[in-house]
């Protein structure tokens, strides 16, 4: 836009056309006090002498209405008259919605192995959880192997099972102390593990954010549930209808009926519909 400037008084010299032009004026008056003026006029190109002076046009006052017909201005706003309706907000999303079943309840069993024989165990377990030691592999071969081979499906070691007990001792202790206790013992170790408890989750998130805290497990066990967040909708949920629907420990291991590897399964969180598989360990 047009930058406004501050007109100097202007010395007996100065030009006048310039002097006008600095302070954005159509005549002297406007930057001249009247001794300068006087000056001026006699600096006036000779053509313009001798010419009337335009007289300034004199008006009657305008009498003020009375009373009665004053009128208050209407109200206006930027967006129109005041009068025109506030549009309503949009309604809000509806809440992030889960519904879920238990498919089957953990249970504890029990295997025996034979430590004293030169071979293996033959059993790989994860220790990303530290207060569940979860059996990563069964091995080919092995004295895990044999067990299995001689037992019902509800007896035999599996992947996901949770290590708790050697020998009847152990509770409470962590993963790493766990498997320290399984390469210590002497002879025949007893093992007790805890079959996972499986539930099934079904999420729309509507654009909620689920606040959960992941770690991605080498092993391939899916997703360990280190956390959930106070500001997070799976907490408000658990909090609103007294049911832990995701809690720390959990295990998402699979999505829609898809065991992927933890970093498909991390981003397949980010969907907004889906169905969780969860495996979940009874604390002691």
């Amino acid at each position: 836009g047009p930058q406004h400037f501050r007109a100097k008084p202007p010395s007996a010299a100065m030009d006048w056309s310039k002097c006008c032009a600095s302070s954005w004026s159509s005549s002297l008056a406007a930057c001249c006090s009247s001794d300068q003026r006087d000056a001026a006029d006699d600096a006036v190109s000779p053509s313009l002498k001798g010419l009337p002076q335009m007289q300034k046009p004199t008006a009657e006052p305008m009498p003020l209405p009375e009373e009665d017909e004053l009128q208050e201005p209407a109200a206006t706003s930027w967006f129109g008259a005041a009068s025109e309706p506030v549009p309503e907000p949009l309604p809000s999303p509806p809440e992030m919605q889960i519904s879920g079943s238990t498919s089957s309840i953990g249970v504890r069993y029990t295997a025996h192995v034979d430590s004293s024989k030169s071979q293996q165990i033959g059993v790989d377990f994860e220790v990303l959880d530290h207060q569940n030691c979860l059996v990563s592999m069964v091995k080919k071969e092995g004295q895990a192997a044999e067990w299995n081979a001689s037992r019902s499906p509800k007896e035999r070691i599996r992947r996901y099972d949770c290590l708790r007990l050697v020998n009847g001792e152990g509770k409470g202790s962590t993963s790493k102390e766990l498997i320290a206790m399984v390469s210590e013992s002497q002879a025949s170790a007893e093992l007790t593990l805890e079959r996972p408890t499986v539930i099934q989750l079904r999420v729309k998130r509507n654009g909620s954010k689920l606040g959960l805290a992941v770690a991605a497990s080498k092993s391939h066990l899916g997703l360990l549930v280190r956390g959930v967040d106070a500001n997070g909708s799976i907490l408000k949920l658990n909090e609103a209808q007294d049911v832990d629907y995701i809690a720390p420990g959990d295990r998402i291991v699979a999505i829609n009926g898809e065991q992927l590897s933890s970093q498909q399964l991390a981003k397949q969180l980010a969907a907004d519909e889906y169905e969780l598989t969860i495996f979940r360990y009874l604390p002691e």
